[in-house]
């Protein structure tokens, strides 16, 4: 049997016409609808990123006036280093006069005390007073021994006399070594 067609060709042209401009409408709202997804979520991440940016400028700008306020405090702890450094440096250089005395009258004999006693740099000059020429020797004696160098070296008598009482005066010099402390 023959195949018989009851719809025109036109109309089956026109036909498959409608139906390809209906797929390309779909097709062609498919692609906008997902351009605007994409866009939207190009947007939304842009946005994010921003935010953030903003965030991280607002933390930065935070942390430099906290940084700021603390510059002063920082610039003062330095000045005071230095200072407390330098004042340490003085006192570790200076002598430790109550030991020095202390570890002196070990080393003086009897019958001898000091009627001056002058300190300049590192040099020592002793004035005194002993009953005798060997309490002066024991004084000198115990002045160059160990325990006397720990306290003066290179120990000299500048002046010995004697007077009238049998009373002996003296000069004794040496270089300070001393007791630092």
């Amino acid at each position: 049997m023959p195949d018989i067609n009851l719809i025109p060709v036109e109309e089956k042209a026109q036909e498959r016409a409608e139906q390809t401009q209906k797929k390309l409408q779909f097709v062609a709202v498919g692609v906008l609808v997902l351009s605007a997804v994409v866009t939207l979520i190009t947007l939304l991440m842009y946005t994010t990123a921003v935010s953030k940016k903003n965030n991280l400028i607002a933390q930065v700008e935070d942390n430099s006036v906290k940084i700021n306020q603390y510059k002063p405090q920082e610039e003062l702890l330095v000045v005071s280093k230095d200072k407390a450094g330098a004042a340490d440096q003085l006192l570790s250089a200076r002598t430790d006069y109550k030991n020095f005395f202390g570890k002196m009258a070990g080393l003086l004999p009897q019958g001898v005390y000091f009627t001056d006693l002058r300190v300049s740099d590192s040099k020592i000059t002793i004035s005194g007073r002993a009953k005798t020429s060997a309490d002066v020797a024991g004084l000198v004696s115990s002045l160059t021994s160990a325990s006397g160098t720990e306290l003066v070296t290179n120990v000299a008598i500048d002046t010995l006399s004697s007077d009238e009482f049998g009373v002996y005066a003296f000069v004794i010099s040496g270089k300070l070594t001393g007791v630092k402390k």
